[in-house]
């Protein structure tokens, strides 16, 4: 029996290490608190027009600026961040998404498309620029469908994400922002969407293309050109007169209700803040998140400042600790599913044992169960069913959790070709 514990053991071990690597994103992203008191109180801070703005330190979680974070505002499609998030988290870039009637049809007429047709195909790879760059809402229901088996299972999804990234002033019910009025945010749950979408660098890299061609194919047949239309992106053809130097990536979004919407990207110095601006006006969207973030990243060169920077950082940190449940030993279960202490575990133990010797003692005696031993070679033949079926268990174990890693491995090495191509492009200037 202490062999069977043993392999028991080491089948809850395994258990744990697999629960330990599927948490291991969520734990980086850890829920932060908020409120009124976070943000960063001085008298610098420029006046926005935005209805709604917040400006974030993407590594500390440090708010350095807020106006109505938690107000409820329609986020247009600046949605299309969090659907790209979850497809490159839930799916390959080599996957193929076929493009149902729905996802063509079910979108408004008139609004942000590449011309997909019902049927065609396209990667997922292609389907992230198409979505980032032209914001392309056919697209964005595509992803939708192919991730979540549908568009209703998605935003499941959606939401899903926005609770587990510590926000709760949103509700989505669409992958592309198109007008809902059950479809809303908050530029605070927009922040941490942000956050996490600059904390994957391939997708920072897409958003921060401001050209990618899309070959023709048998499945596709029409050559497409995507140019982004985020015009504070220093290479933007659009850019016009507001151009950021700063800008690593970002997503605009519009409608007649929602007004102009706009997460940016930027990072001076070694400092990554991103910006959120709702319910704004054109071009007031751009100048706003400019002078948000001149004004953030002079807070990092003023002493004082910098100084309440650093303190509240350290007190999320210390919070996230805090948080944070020390790891319990494994301890094998009672009948019950009790957790038993050692020396519990030992006097069980020691009674099967003993019960055991007692059963031994009896079929000494009697002759039919002295002949039934004899013939299993010695050991009783529960036991060796029991330690042949959990050896076989931990085999099973090892080789689910090998086929996992493998898959992880293959899935990094895609990724960081992918990223090498992309600044391979970018060094070549390959630019229309």
């Amino acid at each position: 029996m202490t062999i069977v514990l043993t392999v028991l053991s080491l089948i809850l071990q395994c258990m744990s290490v697999g629960a330990a690597e599927e948490g291991e994103d969520a734990q980086a992203l850890e829920q932060l608190p908020s409120g009124p008191d976070w943000a960063l109180d001085a008298s610098t801070a420029p006046e926005v027009v935005a209805d709604s703005a917040i400006l974030m330190d993407i590594d500390t979680g440090v708010i350095l600026y807020e106006k109505n974070i938690h107000k409820r505002q329609y986020p247009a499609s600046i949605t299309k961040l969090l659907t790209c998030l979850l497809a490159a988290e839930n799916s390959e870039l080599t996957d193929i998404v076929t493009f149902s009637h729905e996802a063509v049809y079910g979108i408004e007429r008139g609004s942000s498309n590449i011309g997909i047709d019902e049927g065609e195909q396209l990667t997922m790879e292609e389907c992230l620029y198409a979505a980032l760059l032209e914001s392309a809402n056919e697209v964005s229901s595509g992803i939708a469908e192919h991730v979540g088996g549908s568009i209703e299972g998605f935003t499941e999804m959606m939401n899903a994400k926005v609770r587990e990234l510590g926000g709760s002033d949103s509700n989505f019910v669409n992958a592309n922002g198109l007008h809902d009025d059950n479809h809303y945010t908050s530029a605070y749950d927009m922040a941490l969407i942000g956050q996490a979408f600059a904390k994957n660098q391939m997708l920072l890299e897409m958003s921060a293309t401001v050209y990618y061609h899309i070959d023709a194919t048998p499945e596709q047949p029409d050559a497409i050109d995507l140019r982004h239309k985020h015009r504070m992106l220093p290479e933007c053809q659009r850019s016009g007169k507001k151009p950021y130097e700063y800008t690593t990536g970002g997503k605009n979004g519009y409608t007649d209700t929602a007004r102009q919407t706009l997460v940016t990207f930027a990072k001076k110095d070694g400092h990554r803040l991103v910006c959120v601006v709702l319910k704004d006006e054109k071009p007031k969207h751009y100048e706003d998140s400019i002078a948000l973030f001149n004004y953030g990243f002079a807070c990092y060169d003023n002493p004082a400042l910098r100084a309440q920077i650093d303190a509240k950082a350290k007190e999320l940190g210390a919070a996230e600790e805090e948080e944070t449940p020390a790891e319990e030993e494994e301890k094998p279960a009672g009948e019950d599913g009790e957790r038993l202490t050692q020396k519990e575990m030992d006097e069980r133990v020691d009674g099967l044992t003993d019960r055991k010797e007692e059963s031994t003692d009896q079929a000494e005696s009697g002759g039919n169960e002295k002949k039934d031993r004899e013939k299993s070679g010695g050991f009783p033949v529960l036991t060796v069913s029991v330690i042949a079926v959990s050896l076989g268990a931990v085999a099973v174990c090892g080789f689910i959790f090998y086929q996992s890693y493998r898959k992880e491995q293959e899935r990094r090495r895609r990724q960081a070709e992918i990223m090498a191509r992309h600044r391979a492009r970018k060094q070549q200037g390959d630019r229309p």
